[in-house]
Order: structure tokens, then C-alpha cells, then sequence
């Protein structure tokens, strides 16, 4: 096995990260604390996806929870929330990731538990349901099949879900970052426990997965568990999933306005830009500085401008946002307004981006004491460092990065959020998403 100690914000010592000779990682961090936090980040989401199984990356996320050949479904959430675990899982375009947090005392069951459902899921079908026509009648035994589809139904009633899932598709003209995560009904209702189980085979290998142990333990008797507990699986005679072929895009190729109606009463509006990679320290940290100075908050510009300043607000909601992607950052615009002033509210977006080119060290230093106070957050309880460290290793890349974030963060001055601006979030190189009411 390879060890590497690498330093890492406000905790008393390195964080040590262990690759194993079959490429499963290991990232043990200290935290004086009565609980710990296990979690295995699996590379893969929407990202690995296809037309064809679009979904799937969150259809299995929940599918894992199963049983396992040792464990039958529903035991693994019986027993550690027993013992006062708190257990989850979530799935995102770059990542799935699996966690517990739970009493120290209780690391043996707890990482028994989730070794065991990582590498050993049975996927039953009794608990998949059968296959079934979208259009047809549903199934009359619920399983999670109708779960997901039910979920995938609730989400395309909901405004904002309808303005992002259209900008998402707009934003990009190949990467598979334009579907949903979710995926589609008709998918979901037609794929078989055959096409599931040959994606968990495909993406769910030691050298894809990286597990994060934070809390009061000892080191090498941590190492010795995990050894012992991932004993994974070798999978013979079968044709492993090939991503497609992905092209990186950090602009919009093709910038336009999309208008769709919908049985509301109010207008909804998304601006979105591509932005750099995530690898880039300085400029994604320049990008969540120009979230908050633009949109984060009633002091920011926006709410200024467009609420807290207007006699008679015709902007009801507004607010930016930044999110990091492997393969290139988000950064949007949510505006929820008067269904009349749609063309006021257009143009004050673009003034609004256009005043960028002029930002005060004043609002530099606000931003940047805001970033320092978010960051020291992350760092106060086992849960918030496993999830940063998960997404510095899946996203960023590279671990020692957040040990720079406080450097990179002090370099950046209104010159640089001001080219920062003029290089992703211009106007002319943004997709428009708009859900006005229906014509009376």
C-alpha cells in the first residue's frame, strides 16, 4: 500500500490517505469527537451515464440498501440507527456516496455494515419490482421502482425543478451534465436488475471508490479494519459499461433563451454559465466570491437592487450560485418574479452582470470574511469534514488543495474577481430558462 500524511485545515494533524494495491483509497482524519463519520464516495453518477440508462447511478443508490448475501433488506437501517447511527446516501452528477455517523463505540458494526453493503449488494428482484409499461398500469406491488418513479414525479411538478432541468439541457451541447441525475420514468420503469447489477460491476471498483473515516480512533487499527472488511468481489464473465466518450465544456456553445408556460401565477427565471474546472483553486474560490457579492444574501447586490431598494418590488426571490463539477463549474441565477415585468427583469440581470467589471476592495474583503467563516464550518463536526474531504478527492481531485483554499483566497483582489467575471459571466454567454404563467 502506498501512505501519504497531507496537511489539512484546522484539525490538530495530518490527514493520512492510504491507496491500497487494488486502488481502493482510504482517508482517515482526526477529530476529538463521541462520534465518527464513515463514508464511501463512489466516482460515479450521471456523468458515466447513457440515453439508455440514464438514471440508474440513483435508482441503484437506492437499491443498496437492500441487503446484502449476510444481511436482508431493511437490517443494515435497523441496527445501526439501534445503536444512534444516522445513515444516508446521496447521488450527484460526479459522485454516489454512502455514509453513517455514529458513536465511536460503535465503529467495528457500523464499518462492518457498510463494507458489507458496498461490496456485497444482492439487488432482489422482490425489491426492485418488475418491469412495466409507463403508460400501462403500474405494478400493484410498490417497490422501489414505483419509489423512484414516484420521486421523478413529484420533481416535474415542482417550478424550479421544470426552469433547471431546461437550462441544464440548454447549458450544454454533448456532456451527459445535461440530464437529469434522476433520470426519466420510461427509463427507470423498463431497466433490468441485469442492466443495474452490470453498472454496479463497472463503477463500483476499489480503484472508483474512496472511503473517509473521520473521528477519535486510531490510525492503523482503522487501516486493519478496512483491509479486512472491503473484501471485494471479483466479477468474471461479464462486458463492462463503457462511459461515452466525454468532451469538456466550460462555456455555453450555444447561448439562448428558452420560454415554456405552466399553470402558475408568478414568472420564473434561470440564468447559467459554464465555468473552469474545479482544479483551479483560485478561480473557483473568485467564483463563490462573485456569488456572494452578487446574489448570497440581502446585502447583495441583487436583493439590493431588486427588492430591498424598490419602493414597489416587482422581484420577488433572487439569489446566485456556484457549483463545482469535475469536468466544469455551474454558476447561476434564480429569480422568481411580477409575470408582467419578465422584460425589466431581463434587462436588469445583464445590468446588473454588466456592473461586475466594477467591484470595491469593500465588497472584497466582506466576501472573502464570509468564505473564511463558511470554511472554518466545514471543519467543526465529523460529518462536514468527511463531506469535504469526499468532494476535494471526488471533484477536485487532489486533497491537498484545502489546504490551500486560505492561501488562494487571500491572492484574490477586485482585479481578479472582476477578469474572473468577464470570463465566464458575461451576458452574451449565458443559457436563459423562463416558466411564465399560461395565457388566461
Amino acid at each position: 500500500m502506498k501512505r501519504e500524511n497531507i496537511k489539512y485545515p484546522y484539525l490538530t494533524r495530518p490527514v493520512e490517505v492510504i491507496t491500497f494495491d487494488n486502488g481502493h483509497r482510504l482517508v482517515l482524519a482526526h477529530k476529538k469527537s463521541t462520534m465518527v463519520n464513515i463514508s464511501t464516495w463512489v466516482a460515479t453518477g450521471s456523468i458515466n451515464e447513457n440515453v439508455q440508462n440514464n438514471g440508474v447511478s440513483h435508482f441503484l443508490e437506492h437499491l443498496m440498501f437492500k441487503g446484502t448475501h449476510k444481511y436482508k433488506a431493511g437490517e443494515f437501517d435497523r441496527i445501526l440507527e439501534r445503536k444512534g447511527g444516522i445513515i444516508n446516501a446521496a447521488t450527484w452528477k460526479d459522485y454516489t456516496f454512502y455514509y453513517v455517523t455514529i458513536p465511536v463505540e460503535e465503529f467495528d458494526l457500523a464499518l462492518h455494515l457498510h463494507a458489507d453493503m458496498m461490496i456485497d449488494p444482492v439487488l432482489p428482484e422482490e425489491e426492485i419490482g418488475s418491469p412495466f409499461e409507463i403508460n400501462g398500469n403500474a405494478p400493484k406491488d410498490k417497490r422501489e421502482r414505483c419509489v423512484v418513479i414516484e420521486e421523478i414525479r413529484m420533481g416535474q411538478d415542482r417550478n424550479w425543478r421544470k426552469v433547471y432541468n431546461v437550462l441544464n439541457d440548454a447549458m450544454y451541447e454533448k456532456h451527459p451534465y445535461k440530464r437529469d441525475v434522476i433520470g426519466s420514468a420510461e427509463i427507470i420503469s423498463a431497466i433490468s436488475r441485469e442492466e443495474i447489477m452490470r453498472y454496479y460491476k463497472s463503477f463500483y471498483t476499489p480503484f472508483n471508490m474512496t472511503t473517509v473515516i473521520v473521528g477519535d480512533f486510531e490510525f492503523e487499527y482503522a487501516i486493519k479494519k478496512v483491509q479486512e472488511e472491503f473484501n471485494f468481489q471479483k466479477f468474471d464473465c461479464f462486458e463492462p459499461l463503457i462511459p461515452d466518450k466525454k468532451e469538456i465544456e466550460t462555456s455555453v456553445k450555444n447561448p439562448k433563451t428558452i420560454e415554456k408556460t405552466a399553470h402558475i401565477n408568478t414568472g420564473f427565471m434561470m440564468w447559467g454559465f459554464l465555468c473552469g474546472c474545479p482544479k483551479n483553486l483560485k478561480e473557483t474560490i473568485a467564483l463563490d466570491l462573485l456569488t456572494t457579492i452578487l446574489g448570497d444574501g440581502k446585502s447583495s447586490r441583487l436583493n439590493t437592487k431588486l427588492i430591498e431598494n424598490v419602493k414597489e418590488p416587482y422581484v420577488y426571490e433572487v439569489q446566485a450560485s456556484h457549483y463545482q463539477f469535475k469536468d466544469g463549474d455551474n454558476f447561476m441565477i434564480d429569480i422568481n418574479f411580477n409575470a408582467d415585468k419578465k422584460d425589466t427583469v431581463l434587462s436588469d440581470i445583464k445590468n446588473e452582470l454588466e456592473t461586475l467589471s466594477n467591484i470595491s476592495e469593500e465588497e472584497v474583503q466582506k466576501a472573502k470574511k464570509f468564505a473564511k467563516v463558511n470554511f472554518a464550518q466545514e471543519a467543526e463536526t465529523v460529518s462536514s469534514i468527511g463531506d469535504m474531504i469526499g468532494e476535494f478527492m471526488t471533484v477536485f481531485g487532489d486533497l491537498s488543495l484545502a489546504n490551500e483554499y486560505l492561501f488562494k483566497l487571500d491572492e484574490i483582489d477586485n482585479i481578479y474577481l472582476q477578469e474572473t467575471a468577464k470570463k465566464y459571466l458575461s451576458p452574451e454567454l449565458a443559457a436563459v430558462s423562463i416558466l411564465m404563467p399560461e395565457a388566461k
